[in-house]
């Protein structure tokens, strides 16, 4: 047992002096109140009087009570300041008053100290006063005329309990509220940080704490000061990074496995140095330290410092922390599952926007494709509607001899050709104007807000002269010109496709008209476009009906006029009228249908001389022949040889009664593989000629390097040699060079007398023409062939 006394301090003018443990009092009371053993922990009584010495009346109760000691502190109300409670520490106030004014005393105690029991003693019994006063929150009320060591001492004890309870569930009710408001904010908003800043400044206001932080680690278990709530004078730590790895080594594995640290005064704590001294370097004298545990994973760390003093953790505040760290764990799953989703999000917005992009621009030069031109095409049109006087135009821009570039550099400086081609294109035109890639070496240019036809063919002109200039691509200095098609928009047109469809067709009439032009649509250009449509059609209907026919043509000797063979031409025999080659031939090679025409010529073509060989078989004796035309795709073909072979053996034909002609621009296009083919057909005795030879190239390499057998003269020398001395040389020198190299030469066109007199005394050997006769039909040929050789 502690011996204690009755502790009176009567301090008349306030504040008092400090009481913390007394052991001698004054004289006087001693002897009243004699000394005392006790058996519960005393309590500590401020005593408020509002009547002058009315103290004296409860001292001698106390006095009498045996198992209780009390320490009183006197002060009249009227001299009461939070300064004077808190230098006494009450367990309980004691208000002595009565009248009118004891209700509001009351009242005005309970808002400035309403963390403290309140029991008020009444020298008049008021029973109608008693209720009210309950009510404004005392715990008691008792009247002098009822006091007793008894009452008093279970009166003050039950005001204790009871107001310990009424704070412990106020306290709770708050804690509550915390926990609902936290769960609110985090299910109301998707900011970790907003969410975290609030969280530990409401715990650090309702704890009483001196800092509350947020501690998150990092990957290497490092871990930052993240969010702080503290006050003065306490220095903040927010941003601070703990690296210490003694505190890792200890700490890391119970916090993992969800451990809670409480260290209630740091000078008494059994702590390792390394921690004691990362907690004092932080001015912490009390420390509560709960982990932040997101599904499974350590996130970080809830802390709560008090620095001012120790601090004796309650349950209920660390079971508030426990859970509002469960909370905040939840939040952080939130966030982070936000973050993802956020994250899945842009890489999925990243994504389409890539593959948008991708769908609207040329993969080699990124330029703007097809699809995005007729695009900025539409919007364009639809603004042209609204706004009658504005003016814009279209180009389509062809590289001209790309496709030699391609070939014979290979496509890798084919592609950066095509670059640099379009980033000068870009650079060549204002920002307003688009600049798209359609495909291959294919380009087109809208030209927006122009102020006429004059101004969108001056603009033409300007990419078309610094498009000529040269371009440095992987050590090459490479030209290039370009064919422009250029077509005004108008009111008339409705949709992107007719004017891209126009500009189109102005570019392919300017190739058509030869290369580095500059070509504006007009509607004949349509028509014809669309009457060479319909001539494609009805080929392909007269290739499946085989509405085709072969004339031939004699070739004579010229001194004797006696035939040497035919050449077989192509006719169209659409009903009644027989159509051209220089009609329909252009567009069978264009759409590729000549090789089904070039396949079917060669096999009527032989097939006709085996059955004029068989009827009339003098012909292989004076080596009449059969002279067919291969064209440029034609002799493309890797099978041209084997099908030649295939198509002389099923008509049982040795090979020199077949003459092959070939233009010199087909055998200059091919040149690198016209040897071995040649080669090839020479091995099977065909004969090889030089059609419409003087036109093209005349190189005398290829006539001296190339297994050939003859060359024809064209008809546009043949046809002036009478009127024209240059022709006539121009022949002399083709005959002379043909003797020299031993190279047969027919001249073909030949119309009159004069005409083969001037071939005959130029010792030209063979010729064809009307001057002997037209193309013939089969019947009529026969008949040519009975007159002239039988």
């Amino acid at each position: 047992m502690i011996e204690k006394l009755l502790v009176l301090s009567a301090v008349d003018d306030c504040p008092l002096e400090p009481l913390a443990t007394v052991e001698v009092v004054a004289e006087d009371s001693a002897q009243k109140y004699p000394q005392k053993k006790c058996l519960l922990p005393s309590i500590n009584i401020l005593l408020i009087e509002n009547i002058p010495q009315s103290g004296e009346i409860l001292y001698p109760h106390l006095a009498e009570i045996d198992y209780i000691c009390y320490q009183v502190h006197t002060c009249p109300y009227s001299h009461l300041t939070p300064g004077v409670v808190a230098q006494a520490k009450p367990n309980l106030l004691v208000l002595i008053a009565q009248g009118d004014h004891v209700l509001k005393a009351v009242q005005t105690l309970q808002q400035r100290y309403p963390h403290l029991p309140l029991v008020v003693i009444d020298p008049s019994d008021r029973p109608d006063l008693a209720t009210q006063i309950l009510h404004s929150g005392a715990q008691d009320y008792l009247s002098f005329q009822e006091l007793s060591p008894n009452l008093l001492a279970r009166s003050f004890r039950h005001a204790i309990d009871r107001h310990q309870v009424e704070q412990q569930l106020l306290r709770q009710a708050q804690y509550d509220r915390l926990l609902v408001q936290i769960t609110q904010h985090i299910h109301q908003s998707l900011d970790l940080a907003t969410i975290l800043e609030a969280a530990v400044k409401d715990v650090r206001e309702l704890l009483g704490c001196d800092r509350v932080l947020v501690y998150r680690f990092l990957e290497d278990w490092r871990g930052i000061m993240d969010v702080e709530a503290v006050v003065p004078p306490w220095f903040s730590a927010l941003g601070d990074v703990v690296g210490d790895s003694c505190f890792t080594e200890r700490y890391i594995e119970a916090y993992k496995r969800g451990r809670i640290h409480v260290v209630n005064d740091l000078d008494t704590a059994p702590l390792v140095p390394c921690y004691r001294d990362l907690l004092a370097h932080y001015q912490v004298k009390a420390n509560l330290v709960v982990p932040i545990v997101v599904e499974g994973r350590l996130w970080g760390l809830l802390i709560c410092h008090q620095c001012a003093h120790p601090r004796d953790w309650q349950d209920s505040e660390i079971e508030l922390i426990k859970q509002i760290s469960t909370q905040l764990a939840i939040a952080i799953l939130q966030a982070e599952l936000y973050q993802k989703a956020q994250a899945e999000i842009q890489e999925r917005k990243a994504i389409e926007a890539q593959l948008l992009y991708q769908a609207r621009h040329d993969r080699l030069t990124h330029l703007p494709n097809r699809w995005f031109f007729e695009e900025q095409l539409r919007l364009t049109l639809s603004y042209a509607a609204e706004h009658p006087h504005y003016h814009y135009a279209v180009l389509c821009l062809d590289i001209d001899r790309f496709k030699t570039l391609n070939d014979s550099l290979g496509h890798g400086t084919g592609d950066l050709f095509l670059q640099a081609f379009a980033q000068r294109l870009t650079r060549c035109v204002s920002p307003q104007d688009v600049v798209a890639r359609l495909g291959g070496d294919e380009f087109a240019v809208l030209l927006n807000d122009i102020e006429g036809i004059e101004h969108a063919q001056a603009i033409a002109h300007q990419l078309q002269d610094r498009l000529n200039h040269p371009f440095e691509i992987d050590h090459y200095t490479l030209y290039s010109t370009v064919s422009i098609g250029l077509v005004m928009g108008n009111p008339h047109y409705t949709s992107s496709e007719e004017l891209l469809r126009d500009a189109d067709m102005a570019m392919y009439h300017a190739k058509t008209k030869g290369h580095n032009r500059i070509d504006v649509f007009d509607p004949v250009m349509l028509q014809q476009v669309r009457d060479r449509l319909y001539l494609e059609v009805e080929l392909r209907q007269a290739i499946e009906r085989g509405d085709f026919v072969l004339h031939y043509q004699p070739i004579v000797k010229l001194r004797s006029q006696s035939l040497k063979g035919f050449e077989a031409l192509l006719r169209w025999q659409k009903g009644d009228t027989l159509i051209s080659p220089k009609v329909f031939i252009p567009v069978a090679e264009e759409t590729g249908l000549i090789f089904e025409l070039s396949r079917w010529v060669l096999h009527n073509a032989c097939e006709q001389l085996q059955q004029w060989q068989q009827r009339y078989p003098k012909l292989q004796s004076v080596g009449f022949t059969m002279s067919i035309n291969l064209s440029a795709n034609q002799f493309s073909l890797p099978t041209l040889v084997a099908e030649i072979q295939q198509t002389l053996e099923h008509y049982h034909l040795a090979g020199h009664f077949l003459k092959i002609e070939i233009t010199e621009s087909t055998l200059m296009q091919h040149l690198d593989s016209a040897r071995e083919i040649l080669a090839e057909l020479k091995a099977m005795g065909v004969r090889i000629n030089i059609d419409d030879f003087g036109t093209g190239y005349s190189s005398l390499s290829y006539l001296r390097n190339l297994p050939l057998d003859g060359i024809k003269i064209d008809r546009s020398f043949i046809s002036q040699m009478d009127r024209s001395q240059e022709d006539l040389e121009v022949v002399h020198t083709i005959l002379v060079l043909a003797r020299n190299l031993h190279l047969d030469c027919i001249a073909e066109g030949i119309e009159n007398t004069t005409q083969l007199q001037l071939l005959r005394s130029l010792r030209c050997p063979f010729g064809q023409g009307y001057l002997f006769a037209p193309p013939l039909t089969t019947d009529k040929a026969e008949v040519y062939l009975q007159e002239h050789i039988l």
